[in-house]
């Protein structure tokens, strides 16, 4: 058994697991988990889920990632996937659906590696659902691997002892790619926790034993930059799910003291993509990763972690180098008095006005305009806001003041949500 068996791979209950003591722990729980073809990995300490995907996949199961764990939304999909049990530290509300109690061997000793059938779908992880019903994504262990290489490699990660701290769930495919994939095929080190207040956030990165990556998201950033504390300890900053504006990148920058960078990609294709936003508004791609373009416009990946070539869900312009923009989806794009803009780029807009704490636009069905914010202005404050930047006819009509805006752990407002809530406006 070499050296690296002996690496730090996790950080678990204030334990620093070896990478021998996580193939241990891995081969361990394997052997209890019931014969079934499916599991929904609902574990919610990260190193636990990593024990359980893995120990799944030694057995030739797959595991289901809901895109959120609510009952309904598991049920919907256990339709499609029957026989298929929940395994996680603590029981469901649901009675009937069988549950495994995931508990972590910690074992001491140091084991092999076992060997994976690389190539088998080991996760279906699923769409979101913010344009629709949610999508199966199928993945194999080899898609993980190369991809968490590219992705390490192209941000200057691969050789750095750091520890990848995130503030997304794993089973959401940005919070398994960086806390757990990049720390499997890496010298990145995994946290198991998820601290949420900023308060509790700075406080594990300055009493962590390694230098901290921060892997977040838009949404809760704007509450990080709200804590007048220094951040010791932070090595850096990952940032998606949705667009980073340059407004909020420049006050993370200057008050957590490290210029966020963006990654870029899906469910279905991972990250393929990088930018850092202080310094750069086109995206590049990760070596190994090439986007060609369609004549009749849609644009596909190929890349070296998928199979198949992936047709991108999103509009995008590529230079002659390689990198590109995004200009949006074809679905985000309204039309209002012969003009066009995209939703995503005026909800960006309405969430960098100084006041605003959160929100986003949509069209009612007049065709008109509307907004919907968390905020202690004015209707004319935010109008004034908006001015500058979105022609005249973009500018809200109608402006809704709510207490908060109903996003899951993502920061993401899926679409029967976003529905509902815009029902419920008078």
């Amino acid at each position: 058994m070499d050296s690296s068996y002996a690496a730090p791979f996790a950080l678990h209950n204030g334990r620093v697991v070896s990478r021998g003591n996580l193939w241990s722990d891995v081969l361990a729980l394997a052997a209890q988990l019931p014969d079934r073809p499916y599991l929904f990995n609902l574990c919610e300490n990260r190193y636990l889920f990593c024990v359980c995907l893995l120990a799944a996949a030694t057995r030739g199961q797959i595991c289901l990632l809901p895109p959120a764990g609510q009952m309904a939304v598991i049920l919907e999909i256990l339709r499609d996937y029957p026989g298929a049990y929940t395994a996680r530290e603590h029981p469901l509300e649901q009675a009937d659906l069988e549950w495994f109690e995931v508990t972590a061997p910690g074992s001491t000793s140091m084991t092999l590696q076992p060997r994976f059938d690389w190539q088998r779908t080991a996760v279906i992880a699923f769409t979101s659902g913010s344009t629709g019903k949610p999508k199966p994504c199928p993945h194999s262990l080899n898609t993980f691997k190369t991809s968490a290489e590219m992705a390490v490699s192209s941000l200057g990660l691969a050789e750095q002892q750091l520890l990848m701290l995130s503030t997304t769930p794993p089973q959401h495919m940005y919070g398994l790619e960086t806390s757990v994939f990049w720390p499997l095929f890496s010298k990145l080190v995994l946290h198991d926790g998820r601290p949420f207040y900023a308060e509790d956030i700075r406080q594990t990165i300055k009493n962590a034993p390694w230098p901290t990556i921060l892997a977040s998201t838009p949404t809760h950033l704007r509450s990080l930059i709200k804590a007048d504390t220094p951040w010791d300890n932070l090595a850096g900053i990952i940032s998606a799910t949705d667009t980073l504006s340059e407004k909020l990148a420049g006050e993370t920058a200057a008050i957590l003291g490290q210029s966020p960078r963006e990654i870029y990609g899906s469910t279905e294709t991972l990250s393929f993509a990088s930018r850092e936003t202080l310094r750069e508004n086109l995206w590049r791609p990760y070596l190994g990763c090439r986007l060609i373009q369609d004549k009749s416009g849609p644009t596909s990946l190929e890349s070296k972690h998928l199979p198949n070539a992936v047709q991108l869900q999103d509009s995008v312009q590529i230079e002659a180098d390689g990198r590109f923009a995004v200009l949006g989806r074809d679905q985000d794009m309204v039309k209002i008095g012969g003009k066009r803009a995209s939703l995503t780029e005026l909800n960006r807009r309405l969430k960098d006005i100084d006041g605003v704490e959160d929100g986003f636009c949509f069209i009612q069905e007049n065709g008109r305009l509307a907004v919907v914010v968390v905020s202690q202005l004015n209707n004319q404050d935010i109008r004034l806001g908006l001015q500058p930047y979105v022609d005249e006819v973009f500018l809200p009509r109608k402006i809704h003041f709510v207490t908060a805006v109903p996003r899951d752990q993502t920061g993401k407002l899926a679409k029967i949500e976003l529905e509902n809530l815009v029902a419920g406006l008078v």
